[in-house]
């Protein structure tokens, strides 16, 4: 053997490499181990080295020999001294390079207590490396430099901490001087480094780097395990990655680094690791500012609209519509979901966002907007927008009741209809019968709720209504009668719902924005930029595959009512009049596109009793193309995704560091320490119940208790 392998004997903590250049002999390798530790002898201990997922102990010169033929490729070689005796003395030590002669020892003289399984050595798995093997040798000795300062040492001087297992104090610590100490009291170990004022540069001038104490093994926790030090080198991965969560780092730092997190120390570590990556956030406004005008340029039509205080210069809100969006929304049935959602970012903020479902049910958003709170001025402020923006036919809203989109939709919007979702009016119903009432009791008031939601004319509500208020009694009475019948029964709302009866639209692209919402303001208008974008491409690629004249989804359902009404009989009034013979019958009117179910009217969109009058009075299969919604079609779908978003080079931002320069500041509205109280402004009839406090004893609404109590008891 030419080359030379370091061959590296750890007993305890301490690691003694021994250098083998052109060979060498077991018996020298002995001799080093006893010439570093007085108290072994060769009689009472052993040696073994690593190999695959075990250990093979060296027992003669042929043993040796073997070890190495099998790392005759490698440099360094792991092995492990063991006292057959058990004995204990753990020391963290320096090195030696040079080996003395011994004594030729017999090599049947020498005890060796095998300890491993035989089918553990026979095991294939390689061996667990993680990467905190380099923090081993971190600190080098008296001279050695840290050019980034004092915050690089401390870092460093932790890691090197956590490999070796040891807890250190520090004595002195500050900008200029560090004085690191072992926490075992008369412990020899100590550092010292400090700013050299000729160059400035920090240095170790003093260190012992010899342990007493008997320190403890390397674990898998360790108090120096900061978030800094997490964030330090996680930094390049949530680089690659932003939406990096903490569970993802809790497990990742145990494969890779075999430590243990909590998961407090993960949010942090990737919160840090974020804002390095995003900066200190005080030129983000301000590129945001550059993007808004770069993103009007590569997009023309793009309505983005950015606000800031004139005196403060403070960041106020921000609209954003793409173009492509804004065409879009002209081949798609003209209804929107408007909803807020919380921004998770270091500055609190809102986002308010118009989303709408193209004619395959998928969803398609239309504007967002980020500003500091969901109230009515910022309400006001969006639908403002919003209407100089789309097109000026009737549109249909659906939201959940917000007191500043009840109060503008009307006037924004007029013409305009307005319809209340369905999901949040049940959890409103389940408020207003808190208290004494069964859960059993409120789930079926909400069915019989539902009943009078979906009820298609004005008979078949009544109906649901007096079961309802049997059942409610006086209370459901008020429930009703506090939200008004022609925003969320379909017997009398005027509009077209296009069969939505909630906001599950804008509910789900809040949700598909999940993690983009943890980012600055910066990089989550330009996350949701590329994830609208890519969408958009996709579905406009994937509809030139389809074959089919109806959007597929609706295709389906199309087969679906045909496939409901092969056993029904229809009988004709008149040209384009049909009595459906099903039950309860149904009448159908081809020319007037309605249906005594309402669902035509309602949904815009054919219903079952409509397909079978087509198909059945010789029209065919062929024909219900005639009578539908040209919107529902594969061409209006294609249309919708046929203008693109293009992309905004960010190659050529300038620099926003130079507060001098700064047109855009932060708002001071950072989010404070500790957990954030809940603010939510309640939705129209959502109630505030308390439980009132009742005495155990006499069982009366009071402040007292049945040690205090002063009444009677009733019983």
């Amino acid at each position: 053997m030419d080359s030379t392998i370091m061959f590296l004997c750890k007993y305890g903590l301490q690691i003694l490499p021994v250098r083998l250049s052109g060979g060498g002999r077991l018996k020298d390798v002995l001799s080093s181990i006893c010439n570093r530790w007085n108290n072994l002898s060769v009689e009472k201990f052993s040696v073994s080295y690593a190999y695959e997922d075990g250990y093979c102990a060296l027992q003669n010169e042929s043993d040796f020999e073997n070890m190495l033929f099998l790392f005759s490729n490698s440099d360094r070689i792991n092995a492990k001294v063991e006292e057959n005796e058990h004995s204990s003395r753990l020391i963290v030590g320096s090195t030696i390079d040079e080996v003395g002669d011994f004594d030729e020892v017999d090599d049947d003289d020498v005890e060796h207590v095998d300890r491993m399984d035989p089918a553990e050595k026979c095991s294939k798995h390689a061996e667990t490396r993680y990467l905190t093997e380099a923090w081993a040798d971190l600190i080098e000795g008296v001279g050695q430099e840290f050019p980034l300062g004092v915050k690089e040492f401390r870092a460093v001087l932790a890691k090197y901490a956590i490999e070796n297992g040891f807890m250190y104090r520090l004595v002195k610590n500050d900008q200029l001087r560090v004085t690191a100490v072992c926490v075992v009291e008369g412990c020899g170990w100590h550092v010292h480094a400090i700013v050299n004022r000729t160059n400035g540069v920090f240095h170790i001038k003093k260190c012992h780097n010899e342990h007493n104490c008997g320190s403890t093994y390397r674990t898998n926790k360790h108090k120096r395990v900061s978030s800094r030090l997490i964030a330090d080198e996680i930094a390049g991965l949530v680089e690659k990655k932003p939406k990096t969560s903490p569970i993802d780092m809790l497990d990742w730092f145990t494969d890779k680094y075999g430590l243990d997190l909590c998961y407090h120390s993960a949010w942090l570590g990737v919160e840090k690791a974020r804002g390095g990556l995003y900066g200190d956030y005080e030129g983000s406004f301000d590129r945001l500012r550059w993007y808004v005008e770069a993103a009007r340029a590569t997009n023309p039509g793009s309505v983005l609209r950015l606000e800031s205080d004139p005196v403060t210069k403070e960041f106020s809100r921000l609209f954003v519509s793409f173009d492509a969006c804004i065409k879009g929304f002209n081949y798609c049935r003209p209804f929107l979901c408007l909803d807020a959602t919380h921004l998770k970012g270091r500055f609190k903020g809102t986002l308010l966002a118009a989303t709408e479902k193209d004619t395959n049910q998928c969803l398609f958003p239309i504007a967002y907007a980020i500003c500091d709170a969901e109230n009515d001025a910022n309400w006001t402020w969006f639908l403002g927008l919003l209407r100089s923006t789309l097109s000026t036919r009737p549109i249909t809203f659906i939201t959940d009741r917000n007191a500043g989109l009840v109060n503008n939709i009307p006037v924004m919007f007029p013409g305009c209809h307005h319809a209340y979702c369905l999901y949040h009016l049940q959890f409103n119903l389940k408020d207003h019968f808190l208290g004494r009432f069964r859960q059993g009791f409120r789930n079926r008031l909400v069915e019989l709720f539902n009943k009078c939601a979906y009820a298609s004319s004005v008979s078949v509500y009544k109906a649901a209504e007096e079961e309802f208020y049997q059942y409610g009694g006086d209370k459901a009475r008020t429930f009703i009668a506090s939200v008004p019948i022609e925003h969320w029964s379909n017997a009398y709302f005027k509009g077209q719902r296009y069969g939505e009866m909630s906001s599950s639209a804008v509910e789900s692209f809040n949700n598909w924005i999940l993690k983009a919402r943890e980012m600055p303001v910066f990089y989550l208008v330009d996350e949701l930029r590329r994830k609208i974008m890519k969408q958009m491409a996709a579905r406009r690629v994937k509809s030139m595959k389809w074959n089919s004249v109806i959007c597929p989804k609706m295709d389906k359902k199309l087969a679906y009512f045909i496939n409901k009404g092969r056993s029904w009989r229809i009988i004709m009034s008149k040209v384009g009049l049909y009595e459906v013979r099903c039950l309860p019958p149904k009448v159908v009117s081809l020319e007037e596109r309605t249906c005594s179910c309402g669902k035509w009217q309602s949904t815009g969109f054919l219903c079952r009793h409509a397909v079978t009058v087509i198909i059945k009075a010789g029209g065919g299969e062929g024909s219900l193309v005639d009578h539908m919604d040209p919107l529902y079609l594969v061409d209006a779908y294609r249309r919708a995704y046929e203008e693109p978003i293009y992309p905004v080079v960010e190659s050529d931002i300038p620099d926003f560091t130079t507060e001098g320069e700064r047109v855009i500041n932060p708002p001071r509205n950072r989010r404070p320490a500790g957990r954030p109280k809940v603010k939510r402004i309640r939705s129209r009839g959502e109630e505030s119940y308390t439980r009132p406090n009742k005495c155990g004893r006499c069982h009366k609404a009071s402040k007292h208790n049945r040690k205090t109590c002063k009444e009677p008891s009733d019983v």
